[in-house]
């Protein structure tokens, strides 16, 4: 079989690429304008092309002969999706709408597509589950909701096979600092800078965090999965921010935490219900945030530590 990562240089669809290859699964490619993703997180193996999602007559030409699409390029800042909103909405929307088209035309048979809990807005329930109303409060959230319904407008009309997964916080090795970067890896690089770690809001806001090597996981599941179906992916435990910065500190000899106001669109709490993924998926999240954090910390500190002064 033959496999197209998009944003596969990326944080997530390295590890998709590392499990895809280590299982002999198939020829894998990676599509990627290193914008954020590196060209070191590849795995030896794969065959790279820079290329964007905007470019739809590379797009086309990429899908050739391709079977499974695992479409995880995208512009996933929240902050910067109420300032950025064309490129927000290009990349996402528009991105999306070229892979679709493109699999139509090279008879590409499913995409594996990487939602965002984001989708949901605030959650009426918490845990959260799959048959949720849908209602973002950022247009970043609003980008992955829309493009969940393009990838049901083309099975529908087109027959092509879908999977939606809606990640949660994903923490893990790879993960850098940048606009849109998760808030752990925030918290451990201003650890690191003996800087106050800083919490937005009262910090008892619930967050669902997830380990890399679990949603890479979940994609090779889903590729597996022979329904059009949609599935939270998550760890399925509750941790507060304060308890997540109290984690952080933990490692430190000494540190403190200050608190700032919750930026704008920002869900204040938020955690999966994973049992469909469990049930039907066979899913299990096996990622244990507080053994594996002093191993987090110590590859951020090798790699990609950038002191606040």
């Amino acid at each position: 079989m033959r496999f197209l990562i998009t944003g596969g240089a990326g944080f997530v669809g390295c590890h998709i690429a590392k499990q895809l290859l280590d299982e002999n699964k198939g020829e894998v490619i990676i599509y990627d304008n290193l914008s954020s993703g590196k060209l070191q997180n590849i795995p030896t193996g794969c065959r790279f092309i820079e290329g964007d999602i905007r470019d739809s007559k590379k797009i086309e030409e990429v899908l050739e002969g391709v079977d499974v699409v695992f479409h995880n390029a995208a512009f996933v800042s929240i902050r910067n999706s109420y300032t950025m909103l064309k490129e927000e909405m290009d990349i996402n929307c528009y991105g999306t709408q070229n892979i679709l088209e493109g699999m139509v035309k090279q008879r590409v048979r499913k995409i594996v597509f990487a939602s965002s809990m984001a989708a949901y807005g605030w959650p009426r329930q918490i845990p959260i589950t799959e048959d949720c109303d849908l209602a973002p409060i950022s247009p970043y959230g609003f980008s992955k909701a829309r493009c969940e319904l393009y990838c049901k407008i083309f099975a529908k009309r087109f027959g092509i096979s879908y999977v939606i997964l809606r990640y949660c916080n994903i923490y893990g090795i790879k993960q850098t600092l940048s606009p849109y970067v998760g808030v752990l890896t925030t918290f451990i690089n201003q650890a690191l800078s003996s800087q106050p770690i800083t919490v937005n809001g009262d910090g008892e806001q619930i967050k669902d965090f997830v380990n890399v090597e679990d949603i890479a996981h979940a994609n090779l599941l889903a590729m597996e999965y022979e329904k059009n179906d949609i599935f939270n992916i998550g760890s399925g435990i509750k941790t507060s921010v304060n308890q997540l910065a109290d984690m952080v500190l933990s490692n430190f000899k000494d540190g403190k935490k200050i608190y700032m106001p919750l930026p704008e669109g920002e869900v204040d709490s938020i955690c999966a219900d994973i049992s469909k993924a469990q049930n039907l998926l066979g899913y299990k999240a096996e990622g244990d945030l507080e053994k594996l954090l002093p191993q987090i910390i110590e590859w951020w500190k090798n790699n990609c530590y950038e002191k606040i002064s």
